[in-house]
C-alpha cells in the first residue's frame, strides 16, 4: 500500500447548468492482483460528517465507487453499459441508472490517472452528465 496525493476534478449538470468541484486530499493506493484500490476521506458539509471513498479500478475497465459515512453509495461505471446503482442520502434511498460513456485508467504502483464520463438517470429520466478526472501521485 502506498500513501498518495489525490487531485479530483468533477463536473456535473446538464447543458449550460454545470458545476465544477475540485478536491485535493491524501489517501492510499493498493495493488490487488491486477486491480487497484484507491481510498480517501472527504470532509464535507453533510450532516454526519466525513465520507470514506473507496474506488476500485479493475483491469477489465470497470470502476466501482463506494462511499460510506454521511452518504453511502455504490456506483459501478463501465464504458457502454448502464448499471442500476444504490445511493443513500439523509433524505432517503435511491436507485440510479449509471451509464458509462467513457472510462480510462492508467494506474501503476506509484499512481496515474483515471477518467470517467457517465450519465445519471432516475426512472430513465436524465438527471446529470458527469465527468470525473482523478490524478494520483506517490507521497
Amino acid at each position: 500500500m502506498k500513501d498518495v496525493f489525490i487531485n479530483i476534478k468533477g463536473t456535473q449538470g446538464l447543458g449550460d447548468d454545470k458545476s465544477v468541484i475540485e478536491l485535493s486530499t491524501e489517501g492510499s493506493l493498493l495493488s490487488r492482483g491486477e486491480d487497484y484500490v484507491l481510498s480517501y476521506f472527504e470532509d464535507t458539509v453533510v450532516e454526519g460528517g466525513r465520507i470514506e471513498t473507496v474506488l476500485t479500478a479493475a483491469k477489465n475497465g470497470k470502476i466501482t465507487l463506494e462511499r460510506t459515512g454521511a452518504l453511502s453509495s455504490k456506483l459501478l461505471i463501465e464504458e457502454g453499459v448502464r448499471n442500476n446503482c444504490f445511493y443513500s442520502i439523509p433524505e432517503g434511498n435511491l436507485t440510479l441508472g449509471i451509464f458509462g460513456k467513457e472510462v480510462s485508467c492508467s494506474l501503476g504502483d506509484s499512481g496515474g490517472n483515471i477518467k470517467m464520463v457517465y450519465t445519471v438517470d432516475a426512472d430513465m429520466r436524465l438527471i446529470s452528465e458527469n465527468t470525473v478526472e482523478i490524478k494520483i501521485c506517490e507521497r
